[in-house]
């Protein structure tokens, strides 16, 4: 933890800095004007979200693992100045994200029941059932980022940013429902099965993740190209993946996610 916010904070006063001192270049009799350009713009992601580590929920059954899900993810973006084939630009982005992971898994139990005519009792009957977690997590983030632009035509570029987050809700809806309709009992009888409630379906619990850590940071990943719409509009399609380095539950679960973006950025002269 120390060494992530040593980075964000080595970020976020590079770029701080940067927009202090880099601004548009006076000519002098040794040096022409420079012509400086900023980016901002607009940007939009669909995630892959993948759940790491573990769950517990409250009841007495096994944790839930390997969860996976979607999303969605919208935010804004500004680009310091800098010369128009600089290649490292400096920037900022911000916004809102919303993910949804579900992790099941199978379990057999040990049921008891009574025949039909109620002359027999059977202990131990295996029948099995479908545990469930639906997550649900809502919240900000901004990013500090440096993007590497190696080609002066901007056709590929490459981002590295300290992703830091705030989880304004983290749920969890956990389910338990019946994957078999009937049973046979060892006499050969066979009974229709249903939840207590009547039904195929019920609902352990629904509300907050146990021990929902808020405050979220990852290292943020990028690689994207760059088409020209107009002189001065460009739009940059490209993949992301976030690296989490917290936990979102007191159980030690993480959640990582590959994220396709599309971006739209003005070049702005300053």
């Amino acid at each position: 933890m120390e060494r992530l916010l040593g980075v964000s904070i080595a970020l976020v006063a590079v770029v701080t800095l940067s927009a202090q001192v880099v601004r548009r270049g006076e000519a002098s009799p040794i040096a022409p004007e420079i012509t400086l350009y900023d980016y901002p713009g607009v940007i939009v992601g669909v995630p892959i979200a993948i759940q790491q580590g573990q769950y517990l929920d409250t009841c007495n059954c096994p944790p839930f693992t390997g969860g996976s899900g979607s999303g969605i993810m919208a935010g804004v973006f500004y680009e310091l100045p800098s010369e128009k084939h600089s290649l490292v630009r400096l920037g900022i982005s911000a916004g809102i994200d919303y993910r949804r992971l579900v992790s099941s898994y199978r379990q057999q139990e040990l049921v008891s029941f009574v025949s039909s005519d109620g002359a027999q009792r059977f202990d131990d009957v295996p029948v099995e059932f479908r545990q469930q977690a639906t997550f649900s997590f809502f919240g900000l983030w901004a990013q500090p980022y440096v993007r590497f632009v190696p080609f002066a035509s901007d056709i590929v570029a490459f981002g590295l940013g300290t992703d830091l987050g705030f989880l304004l809700n983290g749920t969890v809806q956990h389910t338990k429902s019946l994957t078999q309709n009937t049973v046979r009992l060892p006499n050969g009888e066979t009974l229709s099965l249903r939840m207590p409630d009547g039904s195929s379906s019920t609902t352990i619990r629904d509300g907050d993740i146990i021990g929902l850590k808020r405050f979220q940071a990852s290292l943020a990943f990028r690689i994207e190209s760059s088409f020209r719409l107009s002189e001065q509009w460009y739009l940059r399609p490209g993949m992301q993946y976030r690296l989490p380095l917290t936990d979102v539950s007191a159980s030690g679960m993480k959640v990582a996610a590959w994220m396709l973006t599309l971006a739209l950025t003005h070049r702005g002269e300053r």
